[in-house]
């Protein structure tokens, strides 16, 4: 094995047979690695005599040093026994490391700095209360250590249960509080992993959110929203709009609206037919924000404002940016029989949209009573577990022939 092969075709594990070279000492880090089976020896040379400095079992990582500071490798890898490891990618540390607080990146030099002085000692072979202390230390790092190798298992798992189609698409019906109609679904992921289950949206979404990784899957889901939109319009002869939530980095990246544009046109769909939630708090003040509302609004695509008066509940959005809907969040729908001030703030948030000529959708209605306060106070739309969870689109089809 070597630290020139591409792993591009062989992401993201390789196996080795005892006694390999993974890297050597002085050696450039192009990858990390994480131990999945056997045994890797951590070795360098003291006073010409060859040391061994560490001996890692599964569920180490190692080499992550030079992949993140460019130093040259401080010691050589090999494998002690037939191994199987996961690579770890400049592009899944370095990426993180750019976008990161500069406090968290101060935090990572030190434990940096932590582990280079390890290395130091060891090899120096320090008094054996010296060796103690830095055992201690060393646990102190473990939990933080293993939190961040089972993530990056988790990316390289969901990476391949993307090219493997096991992600898919869920939708939550979205009710007309007036007519009592389904007029539309909110697009829902879902990741049925083989080996990990059925993956909680709240784990993998962030996760994909955090990289490069999002694009690609936004694309798709566009893609497969606009195959939903003709599959309902051939069934019920009905045309609904679907609902699409947007990333932050979906947000910044420059082709993002042409694509949409290119696709939705290619579909001969109304381009009012995709409506795109977009999160309070990835929004951005400045030029780049303005234009990329007013091309959508311009091509006709609706607005969504998600999860308002969660965060910051900056009015200045509403001021600033033109939106067609705001989303009630399900915090202040949960419990709105029971609690006057969940029931002040959706007041107040409806009244706020009306005034701004913006329509409404509570998310969460999960009873009678809450879907009729929501009536009385003028709410638009609404989607809950009272009228269906979300469901694949044959069962999303069915419910709304049957509704």
């Amino acid at each position: 094995m070597s630290e020139k092969y591409d792993f591009g075709q062989k992401f993201p594990n390789q196996t080795l047979q005892a006694g390999e070279c993974i890297f050597r000492e002085g050696e450039t880090g192009n990858f990390a690695y994480i131990i999945d089976e056997g045994e890797v020896e951590i070795s360098t040379l003291v006073n010409n005599k060859y040391t061994v400095l560490n001996i890692l079992k599964a569920g180490d990582m190692f080499g992550e040093l030079a992949l993140v500071d460019g130093s040259p490798r401080s010691a050589a890898a090999y494998a002690k026994t037939n191994v199987v490891l996961t690579i770890v990618t400049s592009e899944q540390v370095k990426t993180r490391i750019e976008d990161a607080d500069p406090i968290l990146k101060l935090l990572l030099m030190v434990v940096m700095n932590y582990f280079r002085l390890e290395t130091g000692r060891l090899r120096s072979a320090k008094e054996e209360s010296d060796q103690i202390s830095l055992d201690n230390t060393k646990k102190e790092y473990q939990e933080k250590i293993y939190q961040a190798i089972e993530l990056i298992r988790l990316e390289s798992d969901l990476r391949s249960g993307f090219k493997q189609n096991q992600l898919v698409c869920f939708y939550q019906p979205i009710i007309d509080l007036k007519s009592n109609l389904i007029v539309g679904f909110e697009v829902l992921l879902r990741w049925f992993s083989p080996t990990r289950g059925n993956v909680s949206p709240s784990v993998f979404i962030p996760l994909a959110e955090s990289t490069s990784l999002i694009i690609p899957i936004g694309e798709w889901l566009l893609e497969k929203s606009l195959e939903a939109i003709l599959q309902v319009k051939k069934e019920t002869n009905y045309d609904i709009f679907l609902s699409i939530n947007v990333a932050q980095k979906q947000i910044y990246d420059p082709d993002f609206l042409n694509i949409i544009k290119e696709k939705i046109k290619h579909s001969s769909i109304n381009p009012k037919q995709i409506k795109l939630e977009i999160l309070e708090r990835s929004l951005f003040e400045g030029e780049t924000a303005l234009s990329l509302v007013k091309n959508c609004r311009d091509f006709g695509l609706p607005l969504v404002i998600d999860d308002f008066g969660t965060g910051y509940a900056n009015l200045s959005y509403l001021k600033n940016f033109k939106f067609d809907t705001m989303k009630i969040d399900q915090c202040f729908v949960k419990e709105l029989e029971n609690n006057d001030k969940d029931e002040i703030i959706c007041r107040t948030l409806i009244n706020l949209s009306q005034g701004l000529e913006m329509t409404t959708v509570a998310e969460g209605i999960e009873n009678q009573q809450q879907l009729d306060i929501l009536r009385s106070l003028g709410c638009n739309y609404g989607q809950g577990y009272f009228f269906s969870q979300p469901l694949p689109l044959d069962k999303a089809i069915d419910f709304m022939k049957q509704y």
